[in-house]
């Protein structure tokens, strides 16, 4: 059952209501920050050792604080290590929070036709949340259940993230579509449809010349503007993302897609793409498979993954690795005909994405949907994000 997370700011019938919220939420930053500082070089991730080294002593320096609040700063901290740890980041000195967000289990909040009760330092405060179309119809199906809740500031306003867990039939796989991820080209389908953006492709190019040539001027402005342009990137990769996945989806009507199982790690590790390394980093594969999971299930469609070895260097109809890929076509053989070389005759000449796209929705071992696969028959579907 995928969940769905909607984003709502709060708002408060008094001033002092929003002050008492502002200082729980700094409170619980700086006992973040102090267990940071006690768990910073520990041998092990451990909430045990953890709660013994700080509980106690952060009660006594935050006379404030209360039992909960204490409690989900040492979880908050311990994912910080442990999400660090899971990346391969080397910290060089205690992680540290500076922006003021926590999550609200039960516990320290309940919510009742539109308004959250919050938990602060003092007593509990009401806060209206500000409703639209989407999120009250997502509340209404849900039956106003819904899981923890972040409270996050921007700015001089208050927000909240809402998780609603969305049903879904549970969907029999009958009809498979490959999908063959790319970089020039977004996406290839095994129905010879291809997702191309030249715009956004673009866009991305003069980003990352911008941030290569500030990284190179190593200055405090070009730092602080080098994470403006970050900041920008991930907004319309995600953009791009969310489009994609939509349109992969509306395009055909298959109930399974098919996609590759990939690990830029892996790819990064080949001969074969280590020309490539920088566009392979810019392509959020993972993310796409991500945001097709849960609005394919949405769309009463289902997502499988599959490993893609040997994908596109196979033909599809004969299923043998033999042939040759050119850039964007892929060459079969005529087994048996000999070319005027003594070499064995071309065949047909597939869209090697296409082609690629094909022999991945077979290994979903479900009949393939399967249209134009000849070089010159895909349908080109661009630009994929409206202008």
């Amino acid at each position: 059952m995928p969940t769905l997370t909607y984003t709502a700011e709060l708002r408060f019938n008094k001033p002092e209501d929003k002050l008492a919220l502002l200082e729980f939420l700094g409170v619980e930053r700086d006992v973040f920050n102090f267990a940071s500082a006690k768990h910073f070089g520990a041998a092990k991730n451990s909430i045990i050792e953890l709660h013994a080294k700080v509980y106690r002593k952060a009660r006594k320096q935050f006379p404030k604080a209360k039992a909960q609040l204490v409690c989900k700063a040492e979880y908050a901290c311990l994912a910080a290590y442990r999400s660090a740890k899971a990346n391969g980041h080397k910290l060089e000195k205690p992680a540290e929070k500076k922006r003021l967000a926590m999550i609200f289990d039960k516990r320290l909040s309940t919510y009742k036709d539109g308004v959250f009760h919050l938990s602060t330092c003092g007593r509990r405060v009401e806060a209206h949340l500000v409703m639209y179309e989407r999120l009250a119809d997502a509340l209404e199906k849900s039956g106003n259940t819904f899981g923890d809740t972040t409270v996050f500031v921007r700015g001089d306003r208050v927000f909240i993230n809402i998780p609603i867990k969305i049903g879904c039939e549970e969907v029999k796989p009958t009809l498979a579509l490959g999908v063959d991820l790319g970089i020039r080209r977004a996406a290839a389908t095994s129905e010879g449809v291809l997702f191309i953006d030249k715009a956004f492709n673009k866009r991305k190019r003069k980003l990352r010349y911008l941030k290569r040539m500030l990284q190179s001027r190593k200055t405090s402005s070009a730092r602080h503007h080098l994470k403006k342009v970050g900041r920008k990137e991930r907004n319309i990769n995600k953009n791009f993302t969310h489009h994609l996945a939509n349109a992969i989806i509306a395009s055909t009507d298959a109930n399974t897609l098919v996609l590759e199982d990939l690990n830029c790690k892996t790819m990064k590790a080949k001969k074969h793409f280590a020309q490539k390394k920088n566009r392979i980093s810019q392509v959020s594969f993972a993310k796409l498979r991500f945001i097709l999971a849960y609005k394919a299930g949405l769309h009463n469609k289902a997502v499988v993954c599959v490993n893609p070895a040997y994908t596109s260097q196979t033909d599809h109809v004969t299923g043998r690795r033999k042939g040759l890929r050119q850039g964007c076509r892929f060459y079969t053989v005529r087994h048996g005909v000999k070319s005027h070389t003594g070499d064995a005759a071309r065949g047909l000449v597939y869209d090697a994405d296409v082609n690629a796209a094909v022999n991945i929705a077979k290994l979903a071992e479900l009949p393939v949907s399967c249209r134009r696969v000849l070089d010159g028959q895909a349908i080109v579907s661009k630009p994929i994000v409206p202008v």
